[in-house]
């Protein structure tokens, strides 16, 4: 409890799940600014930006392009939410460079916590109680889930859609797994997030974290540490019977019949359609290639079309949407903030650094199959991990310069 009531990054957290639940309006702003308010009455903001003022020149100038000369909503809303972007990344480099390795492995295990209740509640709500949390505009109610056949309805939480609950699931799969150091906890844990990941019938989450499960394999078969072929003889059958007992179980028509879907989901359809219109839209405009069209005008346009959902407002694509909203400045600044935290992840031999970037690329993956940035837990979640991973390898550059050479007398 102590850590909720100190660890700036899971305040963070709550805040961008009250904002989804809460009445209150505006609740993730007023958050927001008190944390960034407290550093700058401790003078670390004023150092930050000082020490990289090129990147925070940069980023002023594609805030205000997108957020101010070319907003497609109002200019208050455009400029409070691109700017929290920003200062979500600024907190997260200040933490990753004043706070230790204790802070921010209890920060991602807190978020690990928080995930295993929404499980546990959704079971309660959703499954037992036939109840759901649904929110119209600034308030919350529960309804009961009066759907005709049960199969079909989709675990969310307070997290506000199956796919946001799906890949918040998948992140804590990823910190649980790597941070836990309880074997029990791991396991349970698991347990519960896997049975849930199930249930929200995500396809994308499935996706994602069966990709990350194969690159850790080839990873670790790649690691000299490790006999190759002592790891294949334990692997496969331990894989032989974890596909028979899904065969079994009917696991497997489960999930395939999520998959077999595909060719008659409105779901898809829209998707595959609203990709196609917005990329002929943006390409349609070629004066603002470069800038973008503006905060919010991607939904904007979506409005003046029907795909297959009439009044469908997204593009369900998070790199096409920030492409047409910010043109090619956004997207290449933020796939050189990825990039960067990347590099710096990988030239640490710390763990903790490469979950973080696990993190956030699990947040990059699923921008693929929705419009993230419409989503405060996943968005703060994505742009804070970034300044963290950037702000502990600025941290760790500080202290070799403060080291200096050494020096090897003869």
């Amino acid at each position: 409890m102590l850590e909720l009531l100190t660890n700036e990054f899971t305040i963070l957290i709550f805040a961008a799940i009250l904002s989804v639940i809460s009445p209150v309006k505006g609740l993730f702003f007023i958050v927001l600014g008190l944390l960034v308010f407290k550093e700058v009455l401790s003078g670390r903001l004023y150092k930050v930006l000082l020490d990289n003022a090129i990147p925070v020149a940069v980023s002023g100038a594609i805030i205000f392009f997108s957020a101010i000369a070319f907003a497609s909503r109002s200019m208050d809303e455009s400029l409070l939410t691109v700017c929290s972007y920003f200062f979500c990344i600024l907190l997260g480099f200040i933490y990753g460079k004043e706070k230790n390795d204790g802070w921010v492995g209890a920060a991602l295990l807190m978020l690990r916590n928080i995930t295993v209740f929404a499980c546990l509640f959704s079971f309660v709500l959703e499954i037992v109680l036939g109840q759901r949390l649904v929110t119209n505009g600034s308030f919350s109610f529960l309804q009961t889930i009066t759907i005709d056949n049960p199969s079909l309805y989709r675990l969310r939480s307070f997290f506000g859609h199956a796919i946001v609950f799906g890949q918040i699931i998948v992140i804590a799969v990823v910190i649980n797994f790597k941070l836990e150091t309880s074997k029990m906890k791991r396991l349970l844990y698991s347990v519960i997030l896997l049975v849930a990941l199930l249930l929200t019938k995500s396809r994308s989450a499935w996706i994602i974290l069966t990709a990350l499960a194969l690159v850790y394999l080839v990873f670790r078969l790649k690691n000299p540490e490790y006999s190759k072929w002592n790891l294949i003889a334990l692997l496969t059958p331990a894989v032989l019977l974890l596909v028979f007992m899904l065969y079994k179980s009917g696991l497997f028509n489960f999930v395939g019949s999520r998959f077999g879907e595909l060719e008659t989901d409105v779901s898809y359809s829209q998707r595959s359609g609203a990709i196609s219109y917005i990329i002929h839209s943006f390409l349609s405009r070629p004066l603002f290639w470069l800038t973008g069209n503006g905060y919010g005008s991607s939904r904007i346009t979506m409005l003046d079309t029907t795909v297959e959902i009439s009044g469908f407002s997204t593009v369900d694509n998070g790199f096409l949407a920030m492409l047409y909203e910010y043109g090619f400045l956004g997207i290449c600044g933020f796939a050189s903030l990825l990039i960067s935290a990347g590099i710096s992840s990988f030239k640490s031999d710390c763990e903790l650094d490469q979950v973080l970037f696990s993190v956030s690329c699990i947040c990059c993956a699923e921008l693929m199959f929705y419009c993230e940035l419409g989503w405060w837990v996943p968005t703060v979640i994505l742009f804070a991990t970034c300044g963290l991973a950037l702000g502990r390898a600025s941290a760790r550059h500080s202290n070799l310069c403060e080291s200096g050479p050494n020096l090897i007398s003869e």
